[in-house]
């Protein structure tokens, strides 16, 4: 009988997966650029200048009201970057971009829709007090979201483990991102409203509290 000892064998753990079987951070990434890119579209499309009329001097709900959703993805994005976003986290940045590239997209794209919005301060109002109801309300909803996204999170993983299941992970994916196209979609209910009389226009302040409060949800509980 040989005594010769055979060399054990290393198992090697399984890479971890993440939502949608993309890299760490890919599904907030595409959230936090769409968010962008719908508050420049809002942005860009609001009427500015001496001739805009009296119903239009206002700033839209929905800008102020992506804005405050935009703060906390962005705020989110980058202190996440270390711990559940990163190279050393799935071994790829988010999307498969270099690294570093959304960070810089994100930063660059909001440091310059500030500056557009500054520039035309001059011709913007801000809202009257019905619409800042609405906006404390969308405040309101987003933050009690995230926190209730962080709070479901740790009651999954304290149940099923960490990570979660792949399937949970995925309707947390897709939930988030149904939201966002709803989102787009009240984007452009709200174009298409400054084209009827303002007694006719629809109301979009709880479907949009609602949206951002799921979207705000997924990011609280990917923390």
């Amino acid at each position: 009988m040989s005594n010769v000892l055979q060399p054990a064998t290393v198992l090697t753990p399984a890479p971890r997966r993440h939502a949608l079987g993309m890299p760490a951070g890919s599904v907030r990434a595409i959230l936090a650029l769409a968010v962008l890119g719908l508050l420049w579209t809002v942005a860009l499309t609001h009427p500015h200048g001496e001739t805009v009329s009296e119903a239009d001097k206002h700033l839209p709900t929905i800008l102020i009201a992506l804005q405050i959703l935009m703060v906390l993805v962005l705020v989110h994005f980058f202190t996440a970057h270390g711990h559940t976003i990163g190279r050393h986290i799935s071994g790829v940045a988010p999307l498969g971009l270099p690294s570093g590239v959304i960070r810089f997209v994100l930063a660059v794209g909001y440091i310059g829709l500030s500056v557009f919005l500054l520039y035309n301060q001059a011709d913007f109002d801000l809202p009257d007090k019905n619409s800042m109801w609405s906006l404390l309300l969308e405040l309101v909803v987003v933050l009690v979201s995230y926190f209730a996204g962080m709070l479901v999170s740790a009651c999954v993983r304290m149940t099923w483990g960490d990570p979660p299941p792949a399937p949970y992970q995925d309707m947390e994916a897709w939930v988030a991102i149904l939201s966002l196209l709803g989102l787009g979609l009240v984007v452009l209910i709200h174009l298409i409203n400054r084209s009827v009389a303002v007694e006719n226009r629809i109301s979009l302040d709880v479907a949009q509290a609602v949206l951002s409060g799921l979207i705000g949800l997924y990011f609280g509980a990917r923390s």
